[in-house]
């Protein structure tokens, strides 16, 4: 009689008073200043908000309403509690996050309700950072950081529970970075030649730090030391196979300013270009060329253009003899223009002014060049032709040269 008495109270208070109070179960619950926070929270569980209790707990009916929360029990343990309602499948993949893949889903979110999207017991880049400490101490330090973390949070790049790839990345790496750097897509999408860089290994990640770095852009490494990571090495048995640009600069004696200052990319576009060698601007890559003047942008981006302008000139170039100027004589030809590479190597040399004294590539031959300087001018004596002179300030006459047989 007494163990009916007090399952008879327990049915009252569980589904009679509620009922004439016109009371949810959460309503109720709270009511009794036992559990008054559950019903707190900007942001509720569905099953909470909607007074659904005991979708989750069940009474024990020896200690309930004892005044013990901690012994209202809960239906299953761990996930399968929360994949009752939650479809397992979206939590369940190739790479899985620790505490999903643990069944630890209130480590991270409030089962009750949170102030915080998505029931996180914190904000996002809070609750990341309470296990990535490591992560965190090192972003302090960072001069530069990713401003998908700066100003936004983790999940805008990793999805928190399951991916099929590694890092648990939402996407493939450059589809992921190109959802955010619209710009850059559109010049990978419209360039004719796509920097390699950007479609093996690890993508963006072969030349960017992902997180921070101490470098603008997030570069991994300084300048050209970045460049000379892929095209520092001997690649062989392949058709786009690289040159090896670390042997070529190495130990020369003069290097073209850009290389100098480790500023690969003051000629080549790091991403895509629709010019030859992934170049900024037009530049002739044979040896001759019938002269047009527009061929040469990429180097008037520094060089004076009148070098090729003027056939005259007392101050557009070094290389004249009086005014006439030589590059003007030996480029603006109709048919078989000489181009830079006819004289001049492109990234470094052992010989002034760049000229290769080891000779120019011209199929399997290398031209030689036998450039030799003056204080006033110089000479030389080409695969091409005669020996010849010539001086700024008393012009030579090449002609009389040959006839005294100088």
């Amino acid at each position: 009689m007494k163990s009916f008495s007090k399952s008879l109270l327990l049915l009252i208070w569980f589904f009679v008073l509620p009922f004439f109070a016109n009371e949810t179960w959460a309503e109720s619950c709270s009511s009794q200043q036992c559990h008054a926070d559950i019903v707190q929270y900007d942001v509720m569980h569905s099953p909470a908000q909607e007074g659904e209790c005991t979708a989750c707990h069940e009474s024990r009916e020896n200690t309930h309403p004892s005044g013990n929360g901690s012994d209202f029990a809960l239906t299953a343990d761990g996930a399968s509690l929360c994949f009752q309602c939650h479809e397992q499948e979206n939590f369940v993949g190739k790479v899985m996050h620790g505490p999903s893949a643990s069944g630890a889903c209130t480590y991270c979110h409030n089962p009750h309700g949170s102030k915080n999207m998505k029931l996180l017991r914190k904000p996002p880049q809070e609750m990341c950072f309470d296990c990535h400490t490591d992560f965190l101490q090192d972003l302090k330090k960072a001069t530069y950081v990713h401003s998908a973390i700066r100003d936004l949070n983790c999940v805008v790049c990793h999805l928190p529970h399951k991916s099929e790839r590694l890092s648990l990345l939402k996407a493939e790496t450059t589809e992921l970075c190109f959802s955010c750097h619209e710009n850059i897509k559109d010049k990978y999408e419209r360039s004719l030649n796509k920097h390699k860089a950007l479609y093996v290994d690890e993508k963006c990640a072969n030349c960017h730090s992902v997180h921070f770095s101490e470098r603008p852009s997030l570069l991994n490494k300084d300048g050209v030391e970045l460049c000379l990571e892929c095209h520092g090495r001997d690649e062989k048995g392949s058709s786009d196979s690289l040159r090896n640009m670390r042997k070529e600069i190495e130990g020369k004696k003069f290097l073209h300013g850009p290389v100098a200052d480790g500023d690969c990319i003051a000629c080549h576009d790091p991403h895509g270009s629709s010019y030859d060698l992934i170049l900024k601007d037009r530049y002739p890559t044979s040896f001759y060329l019938p002269f047009d003047k527009d061929a040469y942008d990429l180097c008037f981006g520094c060089h004076n253009k009148g070098m090729l302008t003027q056939q005259k000139t007392a101050d557009q170039t070094a290389f004249r003899n009086g005014k006439e100027n030589l590059h003007f004589l030996h480029v603006v030809k109709e048919r078989k223009g000489r181009t830079c590479k006819a004289c001049h190597s492109v990234h470094a040399s052992d010989g002034e002014k760049l000229i290769n004294p080891d000779g120019i590539p011209f199929g399997d031959w290398k031209i030689p060049i036998r450039y030799t300087a003056t204080e006033t001018g110089g000479s030389c004596a080409p695969g091409c032709h005669r020996q010849m002179y010539y001086d700024r300030e008393k012009p030579v006459d090449n002609a009389e040269e040959i006839q005294s047989g100088k």
